[in-house]
């Protein structure tokens, strides 16, 4: 690498360790915004490889984080946590393996159930079995037998 490029991957270094520092990301999502800034294809690739070499990007990691962060924060169904990962870059492989061990169907049962709660309390006059409801949960990624099984009750 000559002195210039050196000096571009030191700025497109800094610029992802800043990204990193907010919280995990995928290699998509630093490739994307070190584009943005203008660096070349050169050396976002260097940047990316001396990350995964350094473990500071990790996929595997990012999608835990991403799927407990939905758990405890955010409640999603596996279909939108699955989109979501997908959108951001994740490998399929890596996205259902990190689904199978961090979101069971009971952490997917409460999720909904707590959707469904609070979105009861801003609605006096709808029931449980209310269509609406039924499309919010499916809209936030719930399988329809999920949704049923929950609004049924």
């Amino acid at each position: 690498m000559d002195q210039t490029n050196k000096k571009e991957f030191s700025k497109a270094r800094n610029k992802a360790f800043k990204l990193l520092s907010y919280r995990e990301r995928t290699i998509k999502e630093i490739e994307d915004r070190l584009r943005k800034k203008d660096f070349t294809e050169e050396v976002i690739k260097a940047v990316v490889d001396y990350l995964l070499e350094n473990d500071y990007l990790n996929e595997e990691r990012f999608a835990e984080m991403w799927i407990r962060s939905r758990k405890n924060h955010h409640p999603r169904g596996r279909k939108l946590i699955y989109k979501e990962l997908k959108n951001k870059g994740v490998n399929q492989r890596i996205i259902n393996t990190a689904l199978n061990q961090y979101l069971s169907q009971e952490d997917e049962l409460k999720m909904a159930e707590y959707l469904m709660t609070k979105w009861l309390r801003r609605r006096k006059k709808e029931d449980s079995s209310s269509y609406k409801l039924k499309n919010y949960l499916a809209n936030k990624g719930f399988s329809y037998n999920l949704v049923y099984q929950v609004t049924d009750k």
